[in-house]
Parts: C-alpha cells; sequence; structure tokens
C-alpha cells in the first residue's frame, strides 16, 4: 500500500493555491476573502471579543494549530476536485532534521550573521533597519532558511518514491526564487547606501550568491 494514494500531478491541472503565497510574504494580501488574511482577521477579533490579546502566545499557538488544519483542508478538497485523492498523510516518512544537510547549516551560519548586525545596529539606532530593504532582509532571511529545509525535504521524499510532494517541490522552487530575488535586492540596497555597514552588507550578498548556485541545485 503506498505511503500517499494520489494519481499523477499534471502540474498544468493542479498548482498550489495562489493565496499560499499569504503563508510567507512579508506583505499579504490582506483581504477578507482570502483563506489565510481572512482568517487570521477573525481569529483577532475573535479574542479582542473575548478580551483576550490576539498577540500573546497561547492565542497565536492556538491559532496557527486551526488555520493549519484550515489550509489543509483547503487543499485537499482543491487536489480531489482536480481528480487528485491525498490519503494516509499520517504515515508519510519522516525526512531527516535539518543540521543533516550541510547546505542548511551555511545557510544558518548566514542568517546568524544577518541577524548579529542588526543587533549592532540596533545598539547604534541605525536607520537601515527600519527601511524597506531592511525590513526585506530581516523578514526574507528566516523564509528562505525555512523553505530551504522544506525543499530538501521534498528532494528526499522524491527521491525516496514519494510522490506526494511533487506538487510542494514545484511550488517551494518558486517561493526560493523570489525570495533569493527579494534578499540579493535588499542587500545590494544596504550595500551600495551611505552606512557604517555597508562593506559587510556587499560581504553577505557576496556569500549569499555562493549559496544561491547550492540552493537552485535541491
Amino acid at each position: 500500500m503506498p505511503l500517499v494514494k494520489i494519481e499523477k500531478i499534471d502540474s498544468e491541472d493542479f498548482k498550489i493555491p495562489k493565496w499560499m503565497d499569504c503563508s510567507w510574504r512579508r506583505i499579504s494580501c490582506g483581504q477578507d476573502d482570502c483563506p489565510i488574511c481572512g482568517r487570521i482577521k477573525r481569529d483577532r477579533q475573535k479574542h479582542i471579543d473575548k478580551g483576550e490579546d490576539p498577540d500573546a502566545m497561547s492565542a497565536v499557538m492556538e491559532d496557527v494549530g486551526n488555520n493549519f488544519k484550515e489550509i489543509l483542508a483547503t487543499i485537499k478538497d482543491d487536489a480531489m476536485m482536480h481528480g487528485i485523492e491525498i490519503d494516509n498523510i499520517e504515515e508519510i516518512k519522516e525526512p531527516p532534521e535539518p543540521e543533516v544537510y550541510p547546505l542548511y547549516l551555511k545557510l544558518l551560519d548566514w542568517r546568524k550573521d544577518i541577524y548579529r548586525l542588526a543587533e549592532e545596529s540596533d545598539e547604534t539606532n541605525s536607520a537601515w533597519l527600519y527601511s524597506v530593504a531592511g525590513q526585506d532582509l530581516m523578514w526574507y532571511a528566516n523564509t528562505v532558511l525555512i523553505k530551504t529545509y522544506r525543499q530538501l525535504s521534498n528532494r528526499w521524499h522524491l527521491d525516496c518514491g514519494d510522490q506526494y510532494g511533487e506538487a510542494d517541490y514545484e511550488y517551494t522552487k518558486y517561493v526560493l526564487e523570489e525570495c533569493l530575488k527579494i534578499i540579493k535586492n535588499a542587500l545590494r540596497d544596504l550595500s551600495q547606501a551611505d552606512s557604517e555597514f555597508s562593506k559587510r552588507f556587499n560581504l553577505a550578498l557576496i556569500f549569499f550568491e555562493g549559496l544561491e548556485t547550492e540552493i537552485t541545485k535541491i
């Protein structure tokens, strides 16, 4: 019995819904009818109506769990509309831990360097932290790390013969391409700005471009 009961996916027939972009982009669509943004708005209002802090960790964890279940159900329903049956998800093998992958570790070190730079900048009230480029860099430095491990896991599943990961592999490839472009543009802008950290941003860009080559080959 296969781990996932699924027919061959034609990428032209089934794609991850566009609204999934709101799960990783720094600026989401914010529309009430978006399965992600709309749900976040409703959840916040629910906590406010109950006299709870919508930003409290307990509220956030409750909402994340509920939202994840709802999103999975929505994707599964969308897949079934295209004749794709996703089953036995709980039986899927777990991929290796992220620390097993040298690429993940190198990217993690790069991200840590970015955060150390941010901490130094915060102590000197550096303006770059509040610029669009700075906010993009801090947001997508995390996102690219998470999505790189996701893609390494997708590749692992595909190499193991688990076909279910094909759709997510293609979507994550697109997400990584977008993150790579945003990060490089942010680092270029910051390295060209008149700042005491400009040289360090340039070094971060050079190192990141080396990682980009490995990421796109996953």
